[in-house]
């Protein structure tokens, strides 16, 4: 009964489900306000239902060390080859999950994302692209997080990769967006494409 969105169901077991989630989801908080209350509920509405889901473990990444997510199909991905497949994926290649939920935050080497760190004024004519990790991504000198603080947390090497892919694919992805706006809305002499800004700066 352990399961996150999305979720697929038929009406009639969906509705069962939202009636009692909806009286368990302010309880859930009261009790464990530190829960993700609406998620929580959800499972245990389902199970007081009756009603398990089938899981498809293969569809999202989020949490870099979590079961029951698509980070196997990182982890079968070339080292030489995991920056440029979370930057242009190819699925013929390397299959890889739908959906990146970047509740988390992740880092290798001097490169750090999250989305928590971003500031209001990325999109902007003068804002400068985000850094992005370098070909080197992999080297083993490059096997921690950074953190806040300047402290450095060390990566074994699945979630070295795994921390890699992520950096890869989200900052690329937010540079392409900051850069589509910069080439729609600024002038060339003030549009500034120079990726040196650093989220831990």
């Amino acid at each position: 009964y352990q399961v996150g969105p999305p979720y697929i169901a038929t009406a009639l077991d969906m509705h069962s489900i939202v009636r009692r989630w909806a009286e368990l989801v302010p309880k859930v908080h009261r009790a464990k306000p530190e829960l993700m209350s609406e998620m929580y509920a959800y499972c245990l509405a389902a199970a007081d239902m009756g009603l398990p889901h089938e899981v498809v473990d293969s569809m999202m990444l989020s949490s870099d060390d979590a079961y029951g997510e698509g980070w196997d199909m990182i982890d079968n991905i070339p080292d030489s080859e995991v920056c440029s497949s979370g930057i242009t994926p190819h699925q013929s290649l390397h299959p890889l999950p739908t959906v990146l939920h970047y509740c988390q935050n992740y880092g290798v080497g001097d490169v750090l994302f999250s989305k928590y760190l971003i500031p209001s004024d990325i999109f902007t004519c003068q804002k400068p692209l985000l850094i992005e990790p370098g070909d080197d991504v992999m080297s083993p000198d490059n096997a921690y997080k950074p953190k806040l603080g300047g402290q450095k947390l060390e990566l074994k090497p699945n979630m070295h990769k795994r921390n890699a892919f992520v950096t890869c694919a989200i900052t690329s992805i937010v540079n392409e967006a900051s850069l589509f706006f910069k080439l729609h809305n600024c002038d060339e002499a003030e549009a500034n494409k120079e990726r040196t800004l650093n989220l831990l700066a």
